[in-house]
């Protein structure tokens, strides 16, 4: 989809779109699925471009990291994009960025691509260490089993890093 910035020459535009991204676009390999995203917002004229506020709500599945198992979760938030003409970007050497300039879309032509936006704020809004439960206890390294729903009779072996250690403790006598 592509922002049309010329509407809001007249007065502010109310926006309301719903995206259908697809999964691999995002390259994020534990999201299992992600149901349309919705975006609504207003987009009016400001000094020296435009503003775009709204919301995104987008909802779906990822695996837990630690047993795989699916984790739904559902998000809204709050978006703000500035839109300035590339014109009036200072020269970037004497650039020194502020937080509020990571939000600014500079522009030549009054139409904006919008998926890579929207796609930006779904990777900010996926959770990042998805849990099933605080205290998920993960799959055995051994044999696989979900250590949160059958016991494991594996015996974790034992750590060599520290066996050249056990070479310079002489016995003790008597024993």
């Amino acid at each position: 989809m592509e922002l049309n910035l010329e509407q809001a020459f007249d007065g502010p535009v109310d926006l309301s779109q719903t995206f259908d991204v697809q999964r691999d676009r995002l390259a994020r390999p534990e999201l299992l699925s992600l149901a349309p995203v919705s975006f609504t917002g207003r987009l009016q004229k400001t000094e020296p471009g435009f503003i775009l506020l709204g919301r995104i709500n987008l909802s779906g599945a990822v695996a837990c990291v630690r047993c795989l198992v699916e984790v739904p979760f559902e998000r809204s938030a709050s978006v703000s994009w500035t839109f300035a003409p590339a014109h009036e970007k200072p020269n970037e050497e004497d650039l020194e960025l502020a937080s509020a300039d990571l939000d600014i879309v500079w522009y030549d032509e009054l139409r904006v691509p919008f998926d890579p936006l929207i796609e930006e704020q779904i990777q900010l809004e996926l959770p990042l260490k998805p849990l099933c439960q605080d205290a998920c206890r993960g799959l055995c390294p051994s044999c696989g089993a979900d250590r949160n729903t059958t016991p494991c009779d594996c015996v974790e072996p034992p750590d060599e890093r520290w066996s050249a250690l056990k070479t310079l403790i002489s016995p003790t006598p008597g024993s």
